[in-house]
């Protein structure tokens, strides 16, 4: 047995069993993320022992095991029958599952971890939150050396032969850091250990956490303005969306939000939009099939009746708004920052074979 092979297959024992397969859930910054030669799609499925990359792109895997795996851009993993191998780059991982890399492996009940690989074959391993039991491996094969077990809040630099070279503490700047990072910033898909990882760094560093300014909820005179436009036009009003939905849409609009306000480009974040799409259409009656743009402007201007007729002014906004006839409900998210202010409406239609 190969190397590559043993890693994978060595038995998991007494730990969560993983799944031997991903789907994948979210792509961001482009579409370069591929399982083996073919470019992935959303809710695309990879099995075991294939190749799951990226290049200048990111991405997150939902297992079969219930954990995300989250990877950064220029990350290499094959899924194997009780681990992933690691084989370049960066995972984040939330929830049961096991990984690998050429010199350890990394067996957990459920938690979140961070693994680097770094020049030189040397691996980087912070145990966010839970903990991680740490076997070194040589030729894929576990040393009779007894396991390491990383404890949440540490993080472990191992050599390429699987030797613990340090262990450290996780500063509130090293939480900050990561929280702030590529791993976090950006998602829509959810991850199953986030509360948990919340609540550990809340009591460990409170301040690592601030509340963050929630996008408030406009549904008032955008709402309001839109159904006129559609009253006088012969259509029916859009009705709220049931408040389980509309918290989802506002949690899916708060980065994209953010990102327009940050950037000079009044524009939908495809990806994002993408995978919020495929994900409602997998678990609700309803989906969102459209979304119109207040592009950012000094909050002290908001206007819904400008907004609105300006929408009303451009033939796509129009069809989006008034002329497609499955649309039933409307939801209008605005973010507010520094003295500008920008709002989204999504509208919505019943997913196919779903009750109106």
């Amino acid at each position: 047995m190969t190397a590559l092979a043993a890693a994978l297959a060595w038995p998991s024992g007494s730990v969560a069993s993983p799944g031997t397969s991903a789907v994948v859930q979210e792509i961001l910054d482009g579409n370069e993320l591929f399982i083996e030669r073919r470019q992935a799609q959303l809710r695309e499925k990879a099995v075991a022992p294939e190749l799951v990359r990226t290049q200048n792109s990111r991405g997150q895997l939902g297992f079969a095991s219930g954990a995300a795996g989250r990877l950064n851009r220029f990350t290499q993993l094959r899924l194997g029958s009780s681990c992933f191998l690691l084989s370049s780059g960066q995972i984040l991982v939330s929830g049961p599952q096991n990984g690998c890399t050429r010199s350890s492996r990394l067996s957990t009940r459920g938690t979140n971890y961070l693994v680097t690989l770094l020049d030189g074959g040397e691996a980087e391993l912070a145990v966010l939150e839970g903990a991680i039991e740490l076997q070194p491996l040589a030729d894929g094969r576990p040393l009779d050396a007894a396991p390491l077990l990383v404890a949440g809040g540490n993080r472990v630099r191992l050599s390429s032969q699987g030797a613990l070279l340090w262990q450290r503490p996780l500063t509130a700047a090293d939480y900050a850091a990561i929280l702030q990072g590529p791993l976090f910033q950006g998602f829509s898909a959810p991850l199953p250990g986030m509360a948990a990882l919340e609540a550990f760094v809340q009591r460990r560093y409170p301040g690592v956490l601030p509340a963050q300014p929630r996008p408030a909820l406009s549904s008032d005179r955008l709402v309001e303005t839109v159904n006129r436009y559609r009253r006088e036009a012969g259509r029916p009003a859009l009705q709220p969306l049931p408040a389980a939905l509309a918290a989802q849409n506002a949690t899916y609009l708060a980065p994209v939000l953010e990102g327009v306000l940050a950037s000079s480009d009044c524009d939908h974040d495809r990806s994002l939009w993408e995978a919020f799409q495929n994900r409602m259409a997998a678990t609700a009656n309803l989906r969102p099939t459209s979304e119109v743009i207040a592009c950012p402007m000094p909050a002290g201007a908001w206007n819904p009746e400008v907004i609105v007729s300006r929408w009303m002014g451009s033939p796509l906004h129009t069809q989006i708004l008034i002329n497609r006839p499955r649309a039933r409900a409307i939801d209008c998210v605005r973010l507010e920052r520094s003295g500008r202010a920008v709002a989204i409406c999504t509208l919505w239609s019943p997913v196919a074979g779903a009750s109106p």
